[in-house]
Parts: structure tokens; sequence; C-alpha cells
């Protein structure tokens, strides 16, 4: 067992660590990070306290203080993986309505106020005495009013940020990974819950249920090393494991050549050229057409076309603000930037733009002929 108990206690540390490296964090979506940053916050200080209990140590001074600081939690895990999914797939803010969210957990923690007030000392011989019923509001029959709520968050999660709702499709497999974590600790939850109530367990295992927690942190920290972008508040490119077995590509070695990818689209604009080829991508990065379009599905979440219709979009809207008043016309403008129809390129750019060519420029820049 104290192997065991060092192993969460690791775990709990490399939460902490997550949860700072999220928060400290400025490039990408901050307001995202710090979601992520909070549930992965709460999830460790869970850990923490079953940490202190199995060791023996939660009625030292002032550790006391973490009895039952945990009930709070699980009420709002569910609310922070959904604002979490919400804001990675619609870019959506905090909203005054969204207050709702907190309700749960701010009535949890007034049912245990009173004891929450208590001293260091007065706690240690409530416990003790096995007078904590004396001191908090919460009825035994609470937590079958909590279970549902875990539950309802985390199936509305995957529905309303499932792949039949959101097109790309790797970017929501991330995010159901994700929920799926908090899913699995809400049902491994549940089970205890109705295995202890019924006799069938022993409450001493319930470390059972934290290593749903620690799959969490291990997950997040997985993809921190393998997806870095992840703490740029984007989301990970990919999952690494999982599509493209056997093309021989390291994820290491996948992610140095994405970069390189990116250097060559950046620095020499092939993309501008309208006859572009996977084949020709692949030649430049030395890699077989397989590697490369594997590269771009996992690493950039984008088919082949998409991929370079996005470049192309963006080079065309630059042209669009820089060209002079009857200079040129969006048709040229069109070619110029890699497409080879006019049709193509309305279409990609409504697409990657969200508006057509004349909308754009009446939004951001001079019209052109």
């Amino acid at each position: 067992m104290r192997v065991v108990l060092f192993l969460f206690l690791f775990f709990t540390l490399l939460g902490f660590v997550l949860t700072a490296h999220l928060l400290v964090r400025k490039k990408g979506d901050v307001l995202q990070n710090r979601i992520l940053a909070a549930f992965t916050f709460l999830f460790a200080l869970e850990l923490l306290n079953n940490c202190l209990r199995w060791g023996g140590w939660i009625q030292w001074r002032w550790l006391v203080h973490f009895n039952l600081m945990h009930f709070p939690f699980w009420t709002a895990y569910g609310p922070l993986v959904y604002l979490y999914a919400r804001r990675a797939m619609t870019g959506k803010g905090l909203r005054i309505s969204d207050l709702v969210f907190a309700l749960p957990p701010l009535v949890m923690i007034g049912l245990l106020w009173d004891f929450y007030l208590l001293d260091g000392p007065a706690k240690r011989e409530v416990m003790a005495n096995g007078l904590v019923g004396d001191y908090i509001l919460f009825p035994s029959y609470g937590i079958w009013v909590v279970i549902p709520i875990m539950v309802f968050y985390a199936f509305l999660t995957l529905y309303r940020f499932g792949p039949q709702k959101i097109p790309q499709w790797r970017k929501n497999r991330w995010l159901k990974w994700f929920a799926g974590s908090y899913l699995g600790f809400t049902l491994a939850f549940a089970a205890y819950i109705v295995l202890v109530r019924t006799g069938l367990m022993d409450p001493s295992y319930d470390y059972l249920i934290d290593l749903a927690i620690v799959g969490f942190i291990g997950l997040l920290a997985g993809f921190a090393y393998f997806q870095p972008e992840l703490f740029q508040g984007r989301g990970p490119r990919s999952v690494p494991f999982v599509k493209y077995r056997n093309t021989g590509l390291s994820p290491l070695l996948a992610r140095d050549l994405s970069d390189k990818l990116q250097h060559l689209m950046e620095a020499e604009q092939p993309y501008l050229h309208p006859d572009l080829r996977l084949e020709d991508l692949a030649g430049r990065l030395g890699v077989s057409r397989n590697q490369a379009s594997q590269i771009i599905n996992e690493h950039f979440n984008r088919s082949f076309f998409d991929f370079i219709n996005e470049y192309r979009v963006g080079a065309a809207r630059q042209m669009l603000i820089e060209m002079e008043p009857g200079e040129a016309t969006i048709a040229q403008i069109a070619f110029e930037a890699g497409f080879n129809t006019r049709a193509s390129f309305y279409k990609a750019f409504r697409k990657f733009a969200g508006a057509t060519p004349a909308e754009y420029l009446n939004n951001a820049g001079p019209r052109v002929g």
C-alpha cells in the first residue's frame, strides 16, 4: 500500500505542476487554459486529500482542514468539463448565465459551512467522536443527488460536442478522451458508493476511484509531452495513439517533421502554386506520401486540401487588404493565391474566413475592383 500511496502522491504533484504550466502560459487561448487548469487543480487536490487520509496525516495540525474539503468538487468537475469543451469547440467565452454552473458547488459549501468554520483542534475532536453529522447539513441521501449531476455533465458534453456535431473529428477525439476520463471517474465513484452502501465493498477500497484521476493526469502529461500545443490552448493536433500505426514515424519524429513543414509553408509558400500536390510536399520533407498525409492529418487536424487551402485563404486575405482599389479583381487575387477556380476560392474563403471576400472587405479592409 505504501508503494501505491507514493505513486498517487507523485501524480498529485504532477497535477499541480501541470496546473501551474497552464496558468502561466500566455500564448494561445488563455481562458481555455485556465478552465483546464481549474479542473486539473481540483482533481489533484482531491487526490491529495485522499492521500492524506490513506497515510494517516490528515489529523496533523493544519492538514486537518482538508477533511470534507473535496465534497464540493464533485459538483464542480462537470461544469468545468462542459465549459472547457464549449470553449475549445466553439470559442465561446464565459457569460453571466454561466453562473448557474456555480450553484451546486456553492450549495455544497453552504451545507458544510459550519464544519469548515471549526478550528483545527475542534475538527480533530469532532472527527474523533464521530460528531461530524452535527455540524453539516448534508443528508445521507444527498450523494444520490450529486451522482446524477456528475453523470449528467459527462453525457451532456459528449452529446453536445460529439462527432455528430463537430466535423473536426481529431479535435473531437481529444475531447472525447478528456470528457471520457471524467466520465470514468464519475462511474467509478458511483459504483463505489453503491457497493459500499449495499455492503458489497469495504470503504477502504476508495483508492480505486482515484485511478481515474491518475489516468487523467497521466493522459494530460502525455499530451503535454507529445503535443505541447495543448498548453497553447488549442488542444492537441492529434491523438498520438490512433491511426497511422505502420508508417514508421515515431511521435517525436512526426512532431519534428510537422515543425519543418510549417516552416516550409511559411518561408517558401509552395501553396501559391495551383498544381501543388501531396507528393510535392512529401518530397520536400524527404518522406513518403503516406507519411506526409499522416503529418498533415494528425498534427494540423486537416486534410491535405484543407491544409493547403487554409494557407491560400490567408494569403488572399492579406492581398485583399493590401491591394489598392482598382488594382486587382477578386478573381485575380484568387488565382494569385493558388486557387484553380473562382468557385473553389469562394468555397474555401467562406470556410476559413467565415465570410465571402466582399463581406470580408467590408469588415476588414478597402474594397478592390
